[in-house]
């Protein structure tokens, strides 16, 4: 009786396979994270940050937080971000009161992403300036940020400028990063947009 898995047989199958998983596990490999889309992050909440107590170590390493952090807010509310919540802290004076921003994707009463940002502009505590708008979601009720992040619109969102503009999505469309924007921090949406340019 002749045999039909030869040891030849094997291999004329075998290696084809095994040169095509590892030539799978390098593309694999090799796009990694650096092809992975960032994922938006969809601002819910914002307020004033009265004090934060914060573990020593409490920072951002990779997206992720490093200890744990108590934030008491203008709305009299205490936010407690744990331990590897998605975030960015771009503001670091925790000791002067109002001096950061707190924007947040909330789910319930937790952060599931938040961002400090520096109180800047002519009226820090009730007014926020933001990155350029780059786009809208959800049939224009959201403003997607140059930065990325997904903060929603106030209807009807005032455009200021000398050149006058249909809509909001023409305003983008024509004035790019060549915009101001502002978000009112007691409605936690963008109110007004101005161009910079004519």
């Amino acid at each position: 009786m002749r045999q039909v898995l030869t040891r030849r047989f094997a291999l004329a199958i075998g290696v084809p396979f095994v040169v095509a998983l590892c030539w799978w596990f390098i593309a694999l490999r090799s796009t990694g994270e650096s092809a992975a889309p960032r994922r938006p992050h969809f601002v819910s909440y914002t307020a004033s940050v009265v004090t934060v107590q914060a573990d020593p170590n409490w920072a951002v390493k990779d997206g992720l937080t490093t200890g744990t952090a108590r934030l008491a807010l203008d709305d009299g509310r205490t936010l407690y971000v744990a331990e590897a919540t998605l975030g960015e802290i771009l503001c670091t004076d925790f000791s002067t009161p109002h001096a950061c921003v707190l924007l947040a994707e909330m789910l319930g009463d937790a952060p599931i992403w938040f961002a400090l940002t520096p109180a800047t502009g002519d009226e820090p505590l009730s007014r926020l300036p933001l990155p350029p708008i780059v786009d809208m979601l959800n049939d224009g009720d959201d403003a997607v940020l140059e930065n990325g992040w997904v903060v929603p619109l106030a209807t009807p969102t005032k455009r200021e400028c000398d050149t006058a503009t249909p809509n909001l999505r023409d305003f983008i469309t024509r004035f790019g990063s060549d915009m101001e924007v502002s978000l009112d921090l007691a409605a936690d949406e963008i109110d007004i947009v101005r161009c910079t340019v004519d």
